[in-house]
């Protein structure tokens, strides 16, 4: 397992002890529209939503990503200081409002998760305009696979416009992973994507996983 404290290293490193009790929890909620011209529409519900977290207790960044690989496809995380803090939202009365509403605009797939792994700047996604989703399912033992991940990941943050590297781990399939990795512009994303160090990063990822698929994402709102 690695996490850097901050994000300030570029280097993964071993967790210290007691850094699972004060991991940040995230929430994770998917959403794919049933007819992408309800995309204005929807965009304003989940920018009010950002908002309106923004006020609560216990949140931390927030950020809202549109799938360039599966048209009408979102996904918005957000950051908590404790699973007290963001089970007190998703369970009141207006998350359950919110997410009806959603639900007429587009089919829902909420689920929450535990961050595992920092590198760079932080989850502070909302102000990079290009990033990388990486959905994994290891095939060996989880605490392997987490030092890989960084390990694998960790060199990106030399180039330049990388900003970040964040793994979550599900915590209802906590054999599920989301990795994350982002740049600040088109032209950082493209060459970072289509070099040689990112098709042995695949490669490696493939050997170590029973399940694996990248998606291209535009940052589409958020809070940092």
């Amino acid at each position: 397992m690695w996490n850097v404290p901050g994000g300030e290293g570029r280097e993964p490193s071993p967790a210290a002890p007691g850094a699972e009790r004060g991991r940040q929890v995230a929430s994770v909620l998917g959403f794919v529209l049933g007819d992408e011209r309800g995309a204005e529409e929807f965009e304003g519900e989940l920018a009010r939503q950002v908002q309106d977290w923004n006020l609560l207790k216990g949140i931390g960044s927030q950020v809202v990503l549109r799938s360039l690989d599966r048209p009408g496809a979102y996904l918005h995380l957000a950051f908590w200081q404790s699973p007290e803090h963001l089970f007190g939202v998703v369970r009141s009365d207006a998350a359950c409002a919110r997410l009806d509403r959603f639900g007429k605009l587009a089919a829902v797939e909420p689920g929450q998760a535990v961050t595992v792994g920092l590198l760079g700047g932080g989850p502070a996604l909302a102000g990079a305009a290009h990033a990388l989703l990486v959905r994994v399912t290891p095939a060996g033992p989880a605490a392997a696979f987490e030092a890989q991940f960084g390990a694998l990941a960790g060199p990106f943050l030399y180039d330049p416009g990388c900003g970040g590297c964040l793994l979550l781990r599900y915590t209802v399939e906590p054999r599920a992973y989301l990795g994350l990795i982002w740049w600040h512009g088109a032209t950082a994303y493209d060459t970072a994507t289509r070099g040689d160090r990112f098709l042995e990063c695949e490669r490696r990822l493939r050997h170590l996983a029973s399940g694996l698929a990248f998606e291209r994402v535009r940052t589409v709102g958020g809070r940092s």
